[in-house]
């Protein structure tokens, strides 16, 4: 059975009824392949979740950001962010006619899909249709009328911001040891019209926030990219080396005087208290009030009041028990 790729396909019911599972689905594929390797892209992962739960929303334009990705389109063999809505229609052409050829293709068929968006691509990037020039006319002594005609060839329509997508440089630095400071070189910010056009926005009209404790801990800090009143994110990933001290445990002291008993096992008082946390290069650091949290649990029995304090610092925590007066 052949499939003529062309725009009546895009205008088909059936077509435009199951758009938005062809892509759902397509993303999901990506997001399974990706898991399986080593050195998995979560920035990659989390994108194509959150287009999925936008799509499924009805916004379908949500895997614009995700296919705009200079990795994803290299893929595609294209280098150019142009014609993102157009790979959209790619992904999802791709698997109508695999459906309508009764081919089982996987998720990385790139070639299939590569053949297919050649064909899109002509249809996107065509010329419009240059317009039939007017029959020509004979001047006549009578008088004639002519009716009113539309000038849209001369006015240029007005675009409407529509959001903002990133692109990611050779000089952009996805990975950092403890303790790095965010680096936002190789970052490029693209304003997105209503049109499907772009432009590169300056670097005095954006701001890139990272977290105030970023670098800290290892793990992933998330970076967050705003122009008025659009948002876009992206992940780092932050990692221990062999002279990172890791934090080991916590614990507290107390004045000489300190009974652990208190009237009132609800409020206790812990203004005598230092709490210290103990890091793998033996050093240790005082921490402030600001620094843990203080947690009771009631562990009373029917001959005893008492509770258990637990004081937790990051990912460690002691405890102690203080007994009803």
């Amino acid at each position: 059975m052949t499939v003529t790729v062309n725009k009546d396909i895009f205008l088909h019911p059936d077509f435009n009824g199951d758009l938005t599972e062809f892509i759902c689905n397509y993303l999901n594929a990506l997001i399974d392949e990706e898991l399986e390797k080593e050195d998995a892209d979560f920035d990659f992962i989390d994108e194509c979740a959150s287009a999925i739960n936008s799509i499924r929303d009805g916004f379908i334009d949500a895997v614009i950001p995700v296919i705009s990705r200079k990795d994803f389109m290299e893929k595609l063999g294209i280098r150019t962010v142009r014609f993102s809505k157009a790979f959209a229609a790619v992904i999802a052409v791709a698997f109508m006619l695999v459906a309508a050829n009764g081919i089982i293709a996987g998720a990385t068929d790139y070639n299939f899909i590569e053949e297919v968006s050649k064909k899109i691509v002509e249809i996107f990037t065509q010329d419009e249709e240059t317009p039939e020039p007017p029959p020509e006319t004979t001047t006549s002594p009578t008088t004639t009328t002519t009716e009113p005609t539309t000038e849209e060839s001369t006015t240029l329509p007005i675009k409407a911001e529509q959001g903002i997508a990133l692109n990611f440089g050779k000089d952009f630095k996805k990975e950092y040891n403890v303790g790095d400071v965010f680096d936002p070189n190789g970052i490029t910010v693209l304003l997105l019209y209503d049109d499907e056009s772009e432009t590169v926005l300056d670097k005095k009209k954006y701001e890139i926030k990272a977290p105030s404790d970023f670098g800290n801990v290892a793990g992933y800090e998330t970076v967050t990219v705003t122009y008025k009143g659009f948002e876009n994110s992206f992940k780092v990933r932050i990692l221990n080396t062999k002279e990172t001290p890791l934090l080991t445990s916590v614990y507290a002291t107390f004045p000489s005087d300190y009974d652990f008993k208190s009237e009132n096992l609800d409020n206790i008082e812990l203004s005598g208290m230092q709490v210290f946390a103990v890091y793998s290069d033996k050093n240790e650091k005082e921490l402030t009030a600001d620094d843990y949290t203080v947690e009771i649990t009631d562990i009373s029995t029917l001959f005893e009041k008492k509770v258990i304090v637990t004081v937790k610092y990051e990912t460690v925590s002691c405890s102690f028990t203080v007994f009803k007066e």
